[in-house]
């Protein structure tokens, strides 16, 4: 049976939550949603919904790094918006941080995320390198 191994950033900003940034079983990591937080867990962007879905990647991406593995390596994506009408941004962010072949990939609408003022969040399986 494979081990699992949790995954973290330092400083951690899911650690007060009792949550893994990751989870790597294998040749897999399973990452929990990132969001528009820093390490230090502070919102990122205010209300641009842009610069909140860059974090979010830029926060996946670091995930991904910790756990050896990378944007590039992501299989599948599920993307949470709190406004169906950031589908084109996302699109576009998706052409950005992701290359061919493309991950698989879910985008729902959700009533609401985990803070008030977060718009998008992004949890993925990935590969890990090598």
């Amino acid at each position: 049976m494979p081990e699992l191994v949790q995954v973290a950033t330092t400083p951690d900003p899911f650690a007060p939550y009792r949550i893994s940034q990751a989870i790597r079983v294998g040749d897999l990591v399973f990452v929990s949603g990132q969001a528009a937080l820093d390490l230090d867990g502070s919102l990122v962007g205010g209300d641009d919904f842009r610069a909140q879905a860059e974090q979010a990647f830029t926060m996946l991406g670091r995930v991904l790094e910790a756990a050896g593995s990378g944007l590039d390596r992501v299989a599948k994506v599920t993307i949470y918006l709190t406004d169906m009408r950031h589908f084109p941004t996302i699109v576009e962010l998706r052409g950005k941080y992701f290359s061919q072949p493309y991950p698989a990939d879910t985008i729902v609408q959700v009533a609401a995320l985990a803070l008030p003022q977060l718009q998008v969040e992004i949890d993925a399986i990935a590969a890990v390198r090598g």
